[in-house]
């Protein structure tokens, strides 16, 4: 039985991709969120010269 269209099949589809895609856009932020800390600790920061690449992308 369809309720406006949506089946029991599009459900075993659409649940599994939606879940993926929010944790796409969270994982996608917290590495936005961690590119600010770049080479700045001091544990793992080394001497990164200006111009460099940044020691992780």
């Amino acid at each position: 039985m369809a309720i406006f269209g949506i089946t029991a099949r599009y459900l075993w589809i659409a649940v599994p991709l939606t879940g993926f895609y929010i944790g796409k856009l969270l994982d996608d932020a917290e590495t936005l969120r961690m590119t600010s800390f770049r080479d700045k600790s001091r544990l793992y920061g080394g001497k990164v010269k200006e111009g460099d690449p940044p020691s992780w992308p």
